[in-house]
């Protein structure tokens, strides 16, 4: 691997999961504010309902994998 710089963060796949695992949640919460902010009758709405749900769920997987390696990993 070469010389490890002693003053460089190394930032771990669990790092990485953590950052993508917090970004899914947040946007979850901005596509549902958007989805009760829009009306009705406005197609958007749908599309703010999907891309809620669907980052909720990829938040989920993301969470999952995180709490299995504190599990393995103690």
């Amino acid at each position: 691997m070469g010389k490890e710089n002693p003053n460089e963060v190394t930032i771990t796949t669990y790092d990485k999961i953590m950052c993508a695992w917090h970004s899914c949640m947040h946007l979850t919460k901005v596509f549902e504010n958007q989805f009760h902010e829009t009306s009705d009758d406005n197609p958007a709405k749908k599309l703010f309902e999907e891309a809620a749900n669907s980052q909720g769920m990829q938040a989920a997987k993301f969470r999952e994998w995180l709490l299995e390696q504190q599990n393995n990993h103690g």
